[in-house]
């Protein structure tokens, strides 16, 4: 068992009592140097335009007086925006590490980050190694599954936990008859259906799952091939009407009041949706959350997974600061708090109760995988952008469903010849 599984199966047992290993944190930089301005690039923008960044910057800065200056720019493209500046070297101080950059590109672009943390004193402490040096540090780690609505499993007569693809579609037909939205995808949206590349990782009930794609032919094709359970399982969703009917509209926004009014059963997404929807008018003792299945055997996987990770620019010209509000965003900041997620410093509490209900079904635990330089290389080269919603929302809104299928082997096929 990975060290970082063994942490979070103690976090589970532990039943979030904050027994598990003791944050041994070195402060990792000089306080004497922590001074002057530096630029924090992220993808919060709900977050810069409430002032919570502008109220942790001036936090920092009454910790440590010689600093002058905080500034926050957020991005809703952030990868986009952020492969643009790699080209340079003029990419701020605090960044996120990009997941189509290799782990062998992180010393191109990232100051290693060794002396912050012990590896036992924090979550996915080993996910963005390289050549022993750490790059990056999760900024929380979330639950995935099924964000409910009591009220509307109640008025439907659906039970909890749903444990069978079967159960889940009757839950679903249940859900349509009260003239509910079953399940909000999000598709219009397109981010949201990342998760629909997560769900391998639970179908496959194994951490290697985007590994073992580097010697398959077929993997979006092949039948019980987990992406092809996975996309397949959403294609049914859709065609059975369990989804909402705008499917080009992005109702990010709206599907989230939609959910607080009742109008909506179940969401697939990870823990950090719960605040939201509670900011949008959701009562958070009718906000439930569970394992979403992936067999008729009735097994349940709790899927853990990492966010973005910070990093610090290699070019930074105040590095020891940079550090530091690193630092002082995971362990004096309230974010990952109002982020509904696991903190990252493992002596942290968490807050949400929907994570003590996730955790209480005694589910397996999955975490996200680190995936190999050759992985995301392959990725890239073969244009299906992973983990971004683009070529699911493509193959979900065409006329030939089983035929994009073939043509997506084509492209992941041609990529790996390139491996050769």
């Amino acid at each position: 068992m990975s060290l970082n599984k063994y942490l979070l199966s103690l976090f589970f047992s532990c039943a979030i009592t904050n027994n598990c290993a003791s944050a041994l944190s070195t402060d990792g930089f000089n306080s004497e140097e922590v001074k002057g301005e530096i630029t924090f690039f992220c993808h919060r923008t709900d977050l810069v335009d409430t002032g919570v960044y502008r109220r942790y910057a001036e936090d920092f800065k009454k910790k440590f007086p010689n600093v002058t200056n905080i500034k926050v720019e957020a991005f809703s493209d952030y990868q986009g925006a952020l492969l643009n500046r790699l080209k340079s070297s003029d990419y701020g101080d605090v960044i996120l590490i990009l997941p189509s950059i290799p782990a062998n590109k992180y010393e191109d672009f990232y100051e290693p980050l060794d002396d912050l943390y012990y590896g036992e004193s924090i979550y996915f402490h080993d996910s963005w190694v390289y050549a022993n040096h750490s790059y990056g540090i999760s900024m929380g780690n979330a639950c995935e599954g099924l964000v409910y609505n009591k009220a509307v499993f109640k008025e439907a007569g659906v039970e909890v936990p749903i444990k069978t693809v079967d159960e889940l579609l009757e839950a679903c037909e249940k859900i349509k008859k009260i003239q509910k939205i079953p399940i909000y995808i999000n598709l219009g949206a397109q981010w949201p259906l990342q998760q629909w590349d997560k769900y391998p990782l639970v179908v496959a009930g194994q951490e290697n799952v985007y590994e073992k794609m580097l010697n398959e032919n077929s993997p979006f094709s092949s039948k019980c091939a987990p992406f092809n359970v996975s996309l397949k399982l959403l294609k049914n969703l859709i065609s059975s009407g369990y989804t909402e009917s705008d499917l080009t509209t992005n109702n990010w926004s709206d599907s989230k009041t939609a959910f607080a009014k009742g109008e909506v059963g179940m969401m697939y997404l990870g823990s950090w949706v719960i605040p939201q929807l509670i900011k949008s008018g959701a009562d958070s003792d009718n906000i439930g959350m569970m394992p979403i299945p992936s067999n008729n055997d009735g097994f349940l996987y709790a899927h853990i997974s990492h966010d973005w990770a910070y990093a610090v620019s290699k070019y930074s010209k105040n590095k020891e600061t940079a550090k530091a509000f690193i630092k002082f965003l995971l362990e004096e900041s309230d974010y990952e708090n109002i982020s509904g997620y696991i903190p990252t410093v493992c002596s942290r509490p968490v807050s949400l109760t929907q994570i003590s209900e996730y955790m209480s079904y005694k589910n397996a635990i999955l975490v996200t995988p680190i995936n190999s330089s050759e992985f995301i290389s392959t990725s890239n080269r073969s244009g299906i952008d992973f983990f971004s919603g683009g070529y699911i929302q493509k193959l979900m809104t065409g006329d030939d469903f089983e035929g994009d299928l073939l043509n997506l082997d084509r492209q992941w096929n041609t990529a790996l010849k390139q491996n050769q």
